[in-house]
């Protein structure tokens, strides 16, 4: 059986439902095939946002469990660096009742939801897109005028364009009952022995209970997050004594600098265009700004009944100019935590705990933009450029924050 539409949406996360309910409520024929049974589930996700997440969704907050107003960061030394505690910096969410508001917003608009369907193939042609799928066991066609690929890591839309693939982050995760965790901090830990080339973290839920998380850059030889976890309790059993396991989950991050986010008939958005966030992983912002940009082009080209690689091209150059240099940043500072110690992230923390610091780091740290506060740290701390291993001359990405004034450093300003 075949049916037409006139986009067809892989993924039902945020990314790929916002994108659905914009195009349906400019009028357009939407599917959305779904691999899973519903919307939300399986949860692979800490469900860790800034406010502005919500109204980038335009959802209530009636799915926050908790308000967090800074962090402590560990150092493998034993080291800690209290950062924030004086406003609201992140909302913790049930993740599964976001991804279903989204849904059910597209779901009204009119858009269409099949679920349990696993896509098998793309085919794009001059006149069109069809993608099989295997639904209850059957094989059915979904044929339309544009894809938009937001399936995540393994992304069968990506692949049917050679998307580069990037790097990858294996997480396990898991919620606890345990006692002692503060309410409003969000705790971090970095080492190279139970998180290498990532870190682990435990937010808070309230009432004793918290998410853990734990993440390691995934190599064929590496070593399993599950065992990752066990080395971090070893490390602090004071914050683990006496913890039950209520759940556990897991889930892969892709991560890498965006460039390949669209082509023939194609667009990517979200994880499947590696729009992650490369210093904390997190994609549920950026793949919703990324929708509506893709909405945008993708109801354009409809009108104009325009679907080659240059016409869709505008997507690529409208996400990249609101959040494109941040990810690439982001990228920046990543390179630059790869090639730190243990010993040096010691330091580190040792150096962000100066009071010539902590101001600035309160002032401009935002998880969604981190680029802000390091570049106003890179202004005051000429130390931080060689301890970094940073190259000689910034690139450009980074001269909105950052201006070379002969040996020294000092902040530009940019825009807050």
């Amino acid at each position: 059986m075949t049916r037409a539409f006139d986009a067809l949406i892989v993924g039902a996360g945020p990314g790929g439902s916002q994108t659905a309910r914009r195009l349906a409520e400019a009028g357009r024929r939407v599917a959305v095939l779904e691999e899973h049974a519903s919307v939300g589930l399986p949860v692979h996700c800490s469900g860790l946002v800034t406010p502005r997440t919500l109204v980038e969704a335009a959802v209530p907050h009636d799915m926050v469990i908790n308000a967090l107003t800074g962090s402590i960061i560990y150092a493998p030394g034993g080291n800690s660096l209290e950062v924030g505690g004086d406003r609201v910096r992140a909302l913790v969410l049930d993740r599964c009742a976001l991804d279903r508001r989204i849904a059910e917003k597209a779901e009204n608009a009119g858009a269409e939801f099949v679920f349990g369907a696993r896509v098998a193939d793309v085919q794009t042609t001059a006149t069109g897109v069809t993608v099989r799928a295997s639904v209850g066991g059957h094989w059915e066609d979904y044929e339309g005028r544009i894809v938009i690929g937001a399936d995540g890591v393994r992304s069968r839309v990506a692949r049917a364009i050679n998307r580069p693939v990037g790097e990858t982050i294996w997480c396990f995760g898991a919620e606890l009952r345990v006692s002692g965790h503060p309410q409003g901090l969000a705790r971090v830990y970095v080492g190279l022995d139970f998180a290498p080339g990532w870190f682990a973290w435990t937010i808070p839920l309230g009432a004793d209970r918290v998410r853990l998380g734990v993440g390691s850059v995934m190599r064929p030889a590496g070593t399993k997050p599950r065992r990752l976890v066990d080395r971090l309790i070893r490390a602090h059993p004071d914050h683990f004594r006496n913890m039950e396991i209520l759940s556990f989950g897991g889930g892969f991050i892709p991560l890498g600098r965006p460039t390949h986010s669209y082509g023939d008939r194609t667009l990517l958005v979200g994880d499947a265009a590696l729009q992650t966030k490369p210093t904390t992983g997190g994609g549920i912002y950026t793949s919703l700004v990324a929708a509506r940009h893709a909405a945008i082009v993708a109801d354009e080209a409809l009108r104009q009944d325009a679907f080659g690689a240059e016409d869709l091209r505008a997507y690529e150059r409208g996400w990249r100019a609101e959040i494109g240099e941040e990810l690439d940043r982001g990228q920046d500072i990543r390179d630059a935590f790869l090639r730190l110690s243990d010993h040096q992230l010691d330091r580190l923390i040792d150096i962000f705990s100066k009071p010539i610091l902590r101001p600035v780091i309160n002032r401009y740290g935002d998880i969604d933009f981190p680029s802000k506060m390091f570049g106003r740290l890179l202004g005051l701390a000429p130390l931080l450029k060689p301890f970094l291993d940073l190259p000689e001359s910034l690139p450009g990405r980074w001269l909105r924050f950052v201006r070379g004034r002969g040996r020294g450093w000092s902040a530009a300003p940019g825009r807050e």
